[in-house]
């Protein structure tokens, strides 16, 4: 009995000996990040693309109004409204706002931007809408249904900060003290334009510090009692112009307003994946290799509105059917798979866009390689536009030309 356990617990350590042993290979302290039972180490390489076709396409998108900042502008010949409502106003004739209480009359907005193609002022009107409407449909709005109700503009000149400047519009006491209309009793919808070649930016009420309207009044009656209405909108959005971009064929612009978005093609080059003692893959070599991050370095030809405080949001999709490559066309969003939004600034001439799952798809070959369509994933919701230096433009230096970065780690057997 006692020879059998002493055999039993011979074994054990054998056992616990050999489970330490192949824990202690799983770890390499000179290869961290590399596959177990090797010193395989993740490689990288850069090189120019060698794109066959690639041209700018309208996207599509739609105002939802649940966004988190509103447009406001009239710019590149597209005009922007914002629409805001407020309710639980004082009955129409239960009240009046003296005179002296002009400058405690205002409508509030918080600005995240601001811009004037002449650099003046930007200037701002305030219209009441006679009509109901859903945030949802705001499209539906029409400007016949618009009163103006400030005759004089007010003007924009503070500089704005990233986290937002308040600004106080002022709003006429006779457009409160009747603020009902034929068409809608229940509530005050303001709309909110800018001149020409100009745009703002401002928080909506999701944000949580939307536009509010403030006035104090004083109810009539036998004996008046001074209140004050401070309250945020309870619905908020936008309209925009409909515009179509142009399908161009020798530029690369991505754009928000409207919806531009780039398609490029460039077959694969299979050969830049090698081995550690630089053998080029074969193809099940290939299958097994692992795509650890690759990206899409592409040249800003021309920008005004991303920079070191404002970032981009990008996403390239896989495009899933087979194209002509030959002709120009819009690309539908049923005919791409989602890829992944990368988010960024502009630094110095250059932007990259996360492209690893595509990669990876085409190197494990799960995937054909029908090109990628990149868009911005701020459509419809600020003025945004990027102009890429174009492959097949011949004033592109060839230091601008698109590249691909890729870093694989290579299968150990």
């Amino acid at each position: 009995m006692k020879t059998i356990q002493l055999q039993k617990m011979r074994l054990l350590l054998v056992a616990t000996l050999f489970l330490a042993i192949i824990l202690g290979g799983c770890i390499n302290d000179h290869n961290p990040t590399g596959n177990n039972w090797s010193n395989v180490r993740p490689m990288s390489f850069t090189t120019p693309l060698d794109i066959v076709a690639g041209y700018s396409f309208p996207g599509s998108g739609s105002i939802k109004g649940t966004e988190t900042s509103l447009v406001c502008g009239n710019y590149n010949g597209i005009e922007s409204v914002a629409f805001v409502r407020f309710t639980g106003l004082p009955s129409v004739g239960t009240f009046h706002i003296p005179e002296a209480y002009q400058d405690s009359t205002y409508l509030n907005l918080v600005l995240t931007r601001k811009f004037s193609e002449s650099r003046n002022p930007v200037e701002v009107k305030i219209y009441k809408l006679n009509q109901s409407w859903a945030a949802d449909s705001t499209n539906l709005i029409q400007d016949s249904n618009l009163s103006l109700i400030t005759p004089q503009s007010y003007t924009i000149t503070d500089s704005i900060s990233s986290a937002g400047t308040q600004i106080k519009i002022p709003i006429p006491v006779a457009a409160l003290e009747q603020w009902t209309s034929e068409a809608d009793s229940l509530g005050l919808t303001l709309a909110i334009k800018t001149g020409e070649n100009s745009y703002i930016e401002f928080k909506s009420r999701e944000s949580g510090a939307g536009p509010k309207l403030h006035f104090l009044y004083r109810t009539t009656g036998e004996n008046p009692i001074e209140k004050k209405y401070d309250q945020y909108c309870n619905k908020d959005s936008y309209r925009i112009d409909e515009e179509t971009a142009p399908i161009i064929t020798n530029q690369w612009i991505l754009s928000n307003i409207p919806p531009s978005r780039i398609y490029l093609y460039f077959p694969m080059n299979f050969s830049l994946f090698q081995d550690t003692e630089g053998n080029p893959l074969n193809e099940i070599q290939l299958k097994r290799t692992t795509i650890n991050h690759a990206e899409l370095i592409l040249y800003v030809k021309e920008n005004s509105y991303y920079g070191t405080s404002t970032q981009y949001r990008l996403r390239a999709d896989r495009v899933n059917d087979s194209l002509d490559i030959n002709t120009a066309i819009t690309v539908l969003d049923e005919q791409v798979a989602s890829g992944i939004i990368t988010q960024s600034f502009i630094r110095g001439d250059s932007l990259v866009v996360n492209i690893t799952p595509l990669i990876q798809a085409y190197t494990s070959g799960d995937k054909m390689n029908y090109g990628i369509v990149i868009r911005s994933m701020q459509e419809l919701i600020n003025y945004g536009k990027i102009e890429l230096w174009h492959f097949n433009d011949s004033s592109t230096p060839a230091e601008k030309q698109p590249k691909l970065r890729v870093t694989y780690t290579p299968p150990f057997l």
